[in-house]
């Protein structure tokens, strides 16, 4: 009984924040008539416990609600538990076996992205891509996102993986050079988003308004650029939660609503 009583209880805060989020951004996309989509991927590194994350893709179902995997073994969990189309993003460090098990699960009907964290992972995508589609009447290749190495400065306790002083990601230079990469491998077609990182526990909200929307024209001048089939920013980093006890020490100086409204609106304005 006292086992049954936990599982419920973590429903229901499940539950909670699934609508809590998506009904803020509901209401701000009304709001700012935004005609965009929002969608959420759960990252599978916080929490891989079989009574959480089965829950969580039950009760996120009817929201398409996704999985992100960091690791291979994240990335077959993804495969065994994800909502059928509901999105797959693979980040961190991945090696040609990562990437070919990528295509895998593009081949079983598996909506992944691969997120490149850098120009050696995009080449080995496009060694891969020749190996696994050699002889396919139909060739399948998952969709590629970039990871940006932004200017502008992470935030919060692990603020240095963001930034541009940050290890991770794509600068500007070569973000033009996977560009032409993708485009004389006829893999155009497959760059489907763009992401950027500035920190997990983001206790402000304005670096990460700066950082929307430098992401954001970056966005816009690949479009421009002629990258047709983009169409999504994937915002990295974790919403700050109030550890603290103490009602006048505060871990974070927004909400969640003035989180979605400043997201969708500056998508929208920069759009």
């Amino acid at each position: 009984m006292i086992f049954k009583q936990i599982d419920e209880t973590l429903k229901e805060k499940i539950k909670k924040q699934i609508e809590l989020v998506y009904d803020y951004f509901d209401r701000a996309k009304k709001e700012f008539g935004y005609k965009g989509k929002f969608q959420a991927v759960y990252p599978l590194k916080v929490n891989q416990f079989p009574n959480f994350v089965k829950n969580l893709v039950k009760l996120g179902s009817s929201y398409n609600y996704g999985l992100e995997a960091g690791s291979k073994a994240e990335l077959i969990l993804a495969m065994s538990y994800n909502n059928p189309n509901a999105p797959i993003t693979v980040n961190g460090f991945k090696d040609k076996e990562m990437i070919s098990l990528c295509f895998i699960a593009s081949y079983m009907g598996h909506n992944i992205t691969i997120t490149i964290e850098g120009i050696g992972e995009l080449e080995t995508i496009i060694e891969v891509n020749s190996e696994f589609n050699n002889g396919l009447e139909n060739p399948i290749t998952p969709k590629i996102g970039i990871r940006i190495r932004l200017h502008s400065s992470g935030v919060g306790i692990w603020a240095k993986s963001g930034g541009y002083s940050s290890k991770f990601g794509l600068t500007s230079t070569e973000i033009l050079e996977a560009y032409q990469l993708l485009q004389e491998h006829n893999l155009l077609d497959r760059l489907w988003m763009v992401h950027f990182h500035i920190g997990s526990q983001m206790g402000e909200i304005a670096p990460l308004k700066k950082a929307l929307r430098e992401a954001g024209n970056i966005y816009a001048d690949l479009i421009n650029l002629g990258a047709n089939a983009l169409r999504a920013i994937n915002l990295g980093g974790g919403l700050a939660t109030e550890y603290s006890q103490n009602p006048e020490v505060r871990d974070k100086n927004y909400s969640i609503k003035e989180f979605a409204n400043d997201v969708v609106f500056l998508l929208k304005e920069i759009s």
